[in-house]
């Protein structure tokens, strides 16, 4: 089966947590009930990454497993760096999402030959379901946008124009395989048996924020001269910056949705300014990412690849969408927890 390693979504973020380290940190850490992770955020200025690391320090709590938090701040040396400083402090294991493959694949190498257990997330690029090892990880779990999200928001898209439309992407201005790989199947799902859907194109946020998104969407109503019935982009800042755009350029009607989830987007929905969006449930990322190191530690065998369920909410069904801070209180406090359904059954 063909896969392929990916890099950091957009806003969505790097998780690194220790696993057994070499020179006898397992025994100790066996010893003490406790073991220490790191984890390597891609970029924590972004909603979606902060509440994955805060579910994730909260998750840990639960579980024994002390979490330290280290920002990449979307530099990839930074993050070979920090992968770098948890073989250094004798981590049992990190989670990763890799901001780029090639440059994080060596570090992470030296964290196994260190004995540390190495779990991926979102980092293996693949529309179906590996059941091969996925080296340089132990295993991996996916918050699925690039394919589960995408078909949730094209099919909504596709409903919403009736079958008939001109959409135009938004994808982030930098390498990122696994957003690229996104709004390529925006465009393969919402046009797969529908010819009436045209794809305009893609534009890209170059500075990952509302203002690149109103940005890209300034220029391509210009190029496009208005001629735009929907927008996917690839978060919902992008999304909501799209939306200023086209409202400045007094175009009403057109159907505009994004990924990750954030409350402001939340608010967007529920306020009309965009469409729907997709939460990738970060407090769930944490707790599946906290399960899966747990089990790795405890040295038993877990799947592959995890894909977790994102969810879509419109303004008819944004009211039943947990809040993160709620969500990660809930998990402070244990009202929340794979066993009782923040997790895959096969995690419960």
């Amino acid at each position: 089966m063909k896969w392929k390693t990916s890099a950091v979504t957009a806003t969505v973020a790097v998780l690194l947590l220790p696993s057994v380290a070499a020179c006898g940190s397992d025994d100790s850490a066996a010893a003490n009930g406790s073991y220490r992770v790191g984890l390597s955020d891609p970029v924590s200025s972004q909603p979606l990454d902060r509440a994955w690391g805060q579910a994730t320090i909260a998750a840990g709590k639960r579980a024994g497993i002390d979490v330290t938090v280290l920002d990449a701040a979307l530099d990839a040396n930074k993050q070979v760096s920090d992968i770098d400083q948890f073989v250094a402090q004798q981590m049992d294991g990190v989670i990763v999402f890799p901001l780029a493959p090639n440059a994080v694949d060596p570090a992470l190498e030296r964290a196994r030959t260190a004995g540390i257990k190495v779990l991926g997330a979102s980092a293996i690029i693949s529309e179906n379901e590996p059941t091969e090892p996925v080296a340089p990880y132990d295993a991996a779990f996916n918050q699925n946008s690039d394919v589960g999200g995408a078909r949730l928001l094209a099919d909504h898209v596709a409903e919403r124009l009736d079958g008939k439309g001109r959409v135009l992407g938004i994808g982030i201005g930098a390498p990122v395989p696994s957003i690229k790989f996104m709004v390529e199947n925006y465009e393969k799902y919402v046009t797969e048996d529908r010819p009436g859907i045209e794809w305009l194109g893609t534009v890209d946020n170059a500075t990952d924020d509302q203002a690149g998104g109103e940005r890209a969407a300034t220029e391509a109503i210009a190029r496009f001269r208005g001629e735009i019935d929907a927008v996917m982009a690839y978060n919902t800042a992008s999304a909501i910056g799209a939306a200023v755009a086209l409202k400045r350029a007094g175009i009403n009607g057109v159907v505009i949705v994004g990924q990750n989830g954030d409350p402001e987007g939340a608010r967007a929905v529920q306020q009309g300014q965009i469409d729907a969006i997709v939460d990738l449930v970060p407090w769930r990322q944490g707790l599946v990412g906290v399960e899966i190191m747990r089990r790795l530690l405890a040295g038993e065998t877990v799947k592959p690849v995890t894909y977790l369920q994102p969810e879509l909410y419109t303004q008819e069904t944004i009211g039943e969408r947990l809040d993160w801070d709620e969500a990660i209180r809930q998990i402070e406090s244990g009202e929340l927890t794979c066993a009782n359904g923040g997790c895959p059954d096969h995690l419960r």
